[in-house]
């Protein structure tokens, strides 16, 4: 209490016996202010981090007609050598700084001369090597994830390819074995060339046309904390 406030108390007290009252002194104290308690934030950015290994890989697939054949087949092409890492929060989120990473450099199919073509006229891969998942959130993922298992659900998040960034969903399958996690992400819903800036493929005398869908599957080996 102020000084100033104490004096008027005291004062008024002596006056009143002074005129045979009696007087109850209430002095105020001060609420505490009452210490929030941790942020939901804080509560679920420590999560289970894993890391991915080189058995990682990226499967695409676009449905071509070529030329002399009479019926459309899949271009099947796979890059391999991934890395990154992402922490899954108990909420279903990612924490930042979460990443899957593709050498684009090392796709590969049953043909060479498509290999060289895809890489170097469609994609880039001199200015843009690499190819980055972001994962953001799951969709139906039961937390804390179980030691051992499998388990079904919707995986949302940004892909970059040839520089240019965007959202996709997966739908995922995946196994948990202890401290080793293995995962199918199946593009759901493919993806079209334009939404990455690029063009469908078309090389004369040898592919009469491709189909405007990429087909995408990403296999994940990761390994992670065992509880």
């Amino acid at each position: 209490m102020p000084a100033r406030a104490c004096h008027l108390v005291i004062g008024a007290a002596m006056l009143a016996a002074a005129c045979g009252g009696t007087a109850t002194l209430s002095v105020d104290t001060a609420t505490p202010t009452p210490t929030p308690p941790d942020s939901p934030t804080a509560a679920t950015a420590s999560g289970a981090a894993w890391t991915v290994t080189d058995k990682s890989s990226a499967t695409i697939r676009v449905r071509e007609q070529l030329v002399g054949v009479s019926l459309p087949s899949d271009a099947v092409l796979t890059a391999t050598g991934a890395n990154g890492s992402f922490t899954l929060n108990s909420d279903g989120t990612f924490a930042p700084g979460s990443k899957i990473t593709f050498d684009l450099r090392t796709l590969a199919s049953d043909e060479s001369a498509r290999d060289n073509f895809i890489k170097r006229d469609t994609l880039g891969v001199s200015q843009f090597p690499t190819a980055e998942f972001v994962p953001t959130k799951t969709s139906g993922l039961t937390m804390p994830l179980a030691t051992s298992g499998t388990f079904s659900f919707t995986l949302t998040g940004n892909m970059t390819i040839k520089g240019k960034t965007h959202e996709v969903t997966f739908a995922v399958t995946a196994k948990r074995d202890g401290s080793d996690l293995t995962a199918t992400a199946t593009a759901n819903p493919s993806w079209k060339f334009g939404e990455f800036g690029m063009s469908a493929p078309a090389v004369p005398l040898r592919v009469v046309s491709v189909t405007d869908e990429i087909r995408a599957t990403i296999d994940i080996v990761a390994t992670g904390p065992k509880g």
